[in-house]
């Protein structure tokens, strides 16, 4: 009789849990038809995973509320009440963030079926931040799985993949192919993903628009841009955390002919880990390079175009000369990496921090050595070279193609020419290199061209330095087909090459004559300067890159 009475209270227990959810619907459908919103049942409607994780559990629950659904830029937000305070906050900071909203009028019942989603939901996914996390685990079952841009293309191409993967995969190959930029390229029926390898972009895939919508929008997000924002360009940020270090991503989007383009720069630390002597420099120009950052006053420059290495080549100056005793301020635009030990500051035009103004501003914090971002105009040329003559060690870059381009850029820009040869210590020019590919590289015999190429190129190598041999010399010839480990282009890893002059005597006589790029070159060449080209060749014979690279980066 007991038992009977057990399951009779179990049917009653059911009977009146279903009439009461029952009533709480009809007084939901009864709330939405008062204030005018259509009512929307929860129990029965898909709930959308990615449109949920827009915001977070906590203010979901705190506000009544669950964005169940995404269009585009549009959310459907279904609600307890929309007279709340905590709800109308809640759709105003939606609103805020540029999103158009759509409200339903659901109960708290159905509200609890959306938030135990929640808990299916990976943390990263929970909350959108200015920082993108993956888990250790993530991190390590997607690197571990790709080796090559085809398998990056073979995980993309998965069914469903959610945005979130999708960015997360994208960031992590990056990471692992050691990328320095990430490339979307709409196009009419889809966007082209690419990746920059070694300065050489290769197609990775094409992804569908509709999935590349999401992808967008999830960038802007992160890097704090307008979601509504399609015909002008846009720049931002954001941060990856990959295994305790932090890498940033900076993020530039212009508008093309079938939509947004987007470029992500990886900054990560690691690539400006090198120390001076492993960039490439040979001996004799290390041991002037070395000698000149001895000095307590004075600028080096270095020039070259983006991309070519000049911040790598600045951070180790910095690295080189970092000590407790000495005070280091930095003015960057923007701050790529971060140095221990250092003050860095970014430059910030739209209130009227720029570099001219930064630099006045440093000077007065009793700086031993400055490193300037780059000079652009004529107030940072002065102000800094005036720097140099006033007892600082400053470091700069010059957009120029040479060495000796470097000093008609000054001139072009107002510097007074009887101030520049007692500033300035050292001027170097750098262009990278892809390195040969050890493992499926070949060596081989030069033909008679390029043998003519390396012996006219190295004629007249100047004295300071060891004459090559070129006897029975062998190079390395790049395979056509490459490995899996250079990713099957021939090539992995870069180097620089370099060419460099002090301002001795004869220089600054040079100097003073306004002179031509051609005659810098000539006073450079007869004081033992060696060329780009020349570096590159030496780099050709010693096997570390090809002839075929040389002539890409510098012209035949």
């Amino acid at each position: 009789m007991a038992i009977k009475d057990k399951e009779q209270k179990q049917k009653t227990d059911i009977k009146i849990g279903q009439l009461q959810r029952t009533a709480e619907e009809e007084k939901a459908k009864n709330l939405a038809e008062e204030l005018g919103f259509p009512y929307l049942n929860l129990k029965i409607s898909t709930i959308d995973d990615e449109a949920l994780a827009i915001s977070n559990e906590t203010d979901s629950k705190n506000a009544k509320a669950a964005i169940i659904q995404k269009k585009q830029k549009e959310l459907f937000v279904a609600v307890a009440d929309p007279r709340l305070e905590e709800t109308k906050s809640f759709i105003k900071n939606l609103e805020n963030q540029n999103y158009k909203t759509t409200i339903r009028v659901s109960s708290i019942s159905g509200l609890k079926r959306a938030w135990e989603r929640y808990k299916d939901i990976k943390p990263e996914r929970a909350e959108i931040s200015e920082k993108i996390e993956i888990s250790p685990e993530e991190l390590k079952e997607i690197q571990s799985s790709i080796n090559t841009i085809a398998d990056l293309k073979q995980k993309l191409e998965q069914q469903n993949i959610q945005t979130t993967q999708v960015l997360n995969i994208i960031m992590a190959a990056g990471l692992k192919l050691e990328a320095s930029d990430i490339h979307f390229e709409t196009e009419e029926n889809a966007t082209r993903l690419r990746f920059r390898l070694d300065g050489i972009l290769q197609d990775a895939t094409d992804i569908p628009t509709a999935t590349y919508g999401l992808l967008l929008s999830r960038i802007k997000i992160l890097s704090e841009l307008k979601l509504n924002v399609h015909d002008k360009p846009q720049d931002g940020r954001f941060s990856f955390n990959s295994e305790g270090t932090e890498i940033e991503i900076r993020t530039s989007i212009i508008p093309g002919d079938n939509g947004e383009n987007v470029v992500l720069r990886i900054l990560d630390p690691k690539t400006i880990g090198l120390k001076l002597e492993n960039l490439g420099i040979q001996d004799y120009d290390y041991k002037i390079i070395g000698n000149e950052l001895k000095k307590p006053n004075g600028m080096i420059i270095t020039t070259g175009p983006t991309g070519s290495g000049k911040t790598t080549l600045l951070y180790a100056f910095l690295k080189k000369v970092n000590d407790p005793g000495s005070k280091i301020i930095t003015l960057e635009d923007p701050i790529e990496y971060h140095l221990e030990g250092i003050e860095q500051t970014q430059v910030e035009a739209e209130k009227g921090y720029t570099f001219a103004t930064g630099l006045r501003s440093i000077l007065r914090q009793d700086p031993d050595i400055i490193l300037v971002g780059e000079i652009r105009d004529a107030e940072t040329a002065t102000t800094a070279i005036n720097a140099a003559l006033t007892g600082h060690l400053v470091f700069s870059t010059l957009h120029t193609n040479d060495a000796a381009g470097a000093i008609p850029r000054l001139v072009d820009m107002k510097v007074n020419q009887t101030m520049i040869p007692p500033a300035l210590n050292l001027v170097i020019a750098q262009r990278l290199v892809r390195r040969v590919c050890p493992k499926c590289s070949k060596d081989i015999k030069p033909d008679k061209e390029t043998m003519k190429k390396i012996k006219t190129g190295l004629e007249n190598l100047p004295s300071r330095v060891p004459k090559p041999k070129l006897d029975n010399i062998t190079i390395k010839k790049a395979s056509e087909k490459g490995c899996p480990y250079c990713n099957f282009t021939g090539y992995k890893g870069r180097i620089g090459v370099f060419e460099l002059f002090i301002i001795d005597d004869p220089m600054e006589k040079t100097i003073l004559q306004t002179p031509s790029v051609a005659q810098i070159k000539e006073t450079a060449a007869k004081a033992g300067m060696v060329t780009m080209k020349q570096d590159g060749m030496l780099k050709v014979l010693q096997k570390i890159t090809t002839m075929d690279e040389v002539e890409r980066v510098l012209g035949a």
